[in-house]
Order: structure tokens, then C-alpha cells, then sequence
């Protein structure tokens, strides 16, 4: 079983345990802390090491003000007298409290009570109204209790399933890409070798935490057009001698040099010609294409230090996206 699938499996647990009301809350916690271990998520091992063995205080006994915080926003905070406060009774205590007081509860009663004499009618009621009074402090201690497990149950309940539709997105995410990648690498095998080695070194910009590499990705992915341009250009107009190109609106682009982007725009208006199916991915590209060089120009002029891991997966997913478009044209216009 692979890891996803354990993270997946204990997703399922939780959020079936807890709506079957089949699991304790504390297991719940447990298979919450594995998912985070298994999905190496640091923060919500931290926040989940904190439920199952208690939010670490000072030498004074207080919460230390990070953990406090933490505790306030997921599920232990409460107002009273105006102040924020928060409660600190693990799952697992309050799971065992409830049961405790229930069953105390069930103890108290005047059964079996004897008074006698002139005042046993007076004792026997203050006997009762003392009873009636701890029983009803302990009903309230446990609607608390319940109340506050309830609060910690909706938290690892939230974070279970968040997590699986995450991973369900992402897996057919992954396998839709991982398709579409496929069938681009496929179709584009017969262009040069210097194109395939742009084409196979995307991916590899991304296994790092190094900005310059996620840089070197938009780079690469433009430089990638630019030769799929060239290439499809000489293809498509092998004998074209002339710098300008007129395109069916009448309008004239520069096709000479390193025009690569008007280059592909007189490629894909042949396919378009040829292909039954009528698509917008000229306009895409172009899109795609001026994103990527105003990022790049912001990241030289200094306007835009750092491009993110962010930028970087959005440009490579969609070149693969046009490159497949461009690959879908071909086939139908053949």
C-alpha cells in the first residue's frame, strides 16, 4: 500500500468513525496525527503532538503564548467575562470525565433514605433539594465537557476530510497531467534532440526549494516554444523566404529571426485551416507566452525578486496544456 493510500485510508476512518459515531474521539486524534506524519505536514503535527500530550506551559503553569494561540483557533477557545480563554482537558479526558460523571450521576438518588422524628419531613427535603442540586451540577459539567469534546471532534473530523479531498483532487489532477505529459512527450519525439532535452528538464526544476531554479523553469518553458516554433514553422513553411506573413485578417507579422511567438501564430492558423475543430489556442499562447516574459522582465528589473514554486508549476502546466493543443491540431488536420 502506498503512502497515499494510508493517508487515505486513515481520512476514511476518522470521518466515517465520527459520523458512525463508531470511533473515540481520541483515536480520531491519533489517525489525524498519522495523516500529518505520513503527509510530513509539520504544522499540524506540532498542533496534533500538542492534543494528544498537552500544550507545553512556562514556569508559572501558563500556555506559552504560540501554543495558546494555536489552541484558541482550533477549537479551544470560548469567551467568558469578556476575555478569550481556552480549555486545556485533552481528548482523552474528557472522553473518561463524561463516563465518570454519568455514572455518578446514576448514584445520586434519596433511595433508601431513612429520617425519623419531628423534623424528618424537613430533612427529607433538604436531603432531596441537595441531591437535585449535585445531580444538576453534574449534568452541567458534562454538557460542557460534551460541548468541548464536540469542538476537538469537529477539528480532527475538518482536518480528516480536508485532507482527502485534497489527495482526491490531486490524484486525479496528477493523473490527468501525468496523461497529457505523456502524449505531448509521445507526439514531439520526432522533433530535434536539443527540443526533447527542454522538454524533459521542466520537470526536474520543480524537485527543489531553490527560486533560481523556478526562474530557470519560465526560461526553459520559453526557450521551448521559441525551437517548437522554429521547428513547426520550417515544417509547415519549408520554402518561405519572405520576413512578412499575412495572416487571414489582413494583418502582416514579422516571421523572420527570432519572431518565434508570430511564428507560431502562423503555424497554428495553417492547422487551424486544416482542423475540423476550431480552438483558441492561438490566443492562449500568446497569453501564456507575454506572461511569462513580463515575469521574467520583472524578476531582472528587481520589480519581482523571487517567482514561487506558484509561478513555476502554473507556467509548466500550461505549456504542456498549448503543447497538447498544438499536438491535437496536427493530428486532426492530418
Amino acid at each position: 500500500m502506498s503512502k497515499i493510500d494510508r493517508v487515505l485510508l486513515s481520512c476514511e476512518k476518522v470521518i466515517d468513525g465520527i459520523e458512525d459515531e463508531t470511533i473515540t474521539t481520541e483515536s480520531a486524534l491519533l489517525q489525524c496525527l498519522k495523516i500529518a506524519r505520513l503527509l510530513n505536514d509539520e504544522e499540524s503535527i506540532i498542533w496534533l503532538q500538542y492534543e494528544y500530550g498537552g500544550y507545553p506551559r512556562n514556569e508559572e503553569g501558563y500556555v506559552l503564548s504560540n501554543a495558546w494561540n494555536l489552541a484558541y483557533n482550533k477549537g479551544r477557545g470560548f469567551i467568558q467575562d469578556g476575555k478569550q480563554c481556552i480549555f486545556i482537558e485533552l481528548a482523552s479526558e474528557l472522553e473518561e470525565k463524561i463516563l465518570v460523571l454519568q455514572k455518578a450521576v446514576g448514584n445520586f438518588t434519596t433511595n433508601g433514605a431513612s429520617v425519623d422524628g419531628q423534623y424528618a419531613l424537613s430533612a427529607m427535603n433538604r436531603l432531596t433539594e441537595q441531591v437535585h442540586n449535585s445531580t444538576n451540577k453534574i449534568v452541567n459539567s458534562i454538557t460542557l465537557a460534551q460541548k468541548r469534546l464536540a469542538s476537538l471532534k469537529a477539528q480532527y473530523y475538518e482536518y480528516a476530510l480536508k485532507k482527502q479531498i485534497e489527495l482526491t483532487f490531486g490524484n486525479i489532477a496528477t493523473d490527468i497531467f501525468s496523461k497529457y505529459r505523456e502524449k505531448v512527450d509521445n507526439a514531439f519525439s520526432n522533433l530535434s534532440k536539443e527540443t526533447l532535452l527542454k522538454l524533459q528538464a521542466i520537470e526536474g526544476k520543480l524537485n527543489t526549494e531553490n527560486p533560481e531554479l523556478y526562474s530557470q523553469a519560465l526560461t526553459t518553458c520559453r526557450r521551448l516554444f521559441e525551437s517548437i516554433a522554429v521547428e513547426l514553422f520550417n515544417k509547415y513553411f519549408p520554402d518561405y523566404k519572405e520576413k512578412i506573413y499575412v495572416t487571414k485578417s489582413g494583418k502582416e507579422i514579422d516571421v523572420s529571426g527570432d519572431h518565434y511567438k508570430n511564428k507560431l501564430s502562423a503555424v497554428i492558423e495553417i492547422l487551424e485551416d486544416k482542423s475540423s475543430t476550431k480552438t483558441l489556442i492561438g490566443s492562449d499562447i500568446v497569453y501564456l507566452l507575454d506572461w511569462i516574459s513580463n515575469l521574467i522582465d520583472l524578476q531582472c528589473k528587481g520589480v519581482h525578486s523571487n517567482i514561487t514554486r506558484e509561478h513555476a508549476e502554473r507556467c509548466i502546466l500550461q505549456t504542456y496544456m498549448c503543447l497538447g493543443d498544438i499536438l491535437n491540431m496536427q493530428n486532426d488536420a492530418h
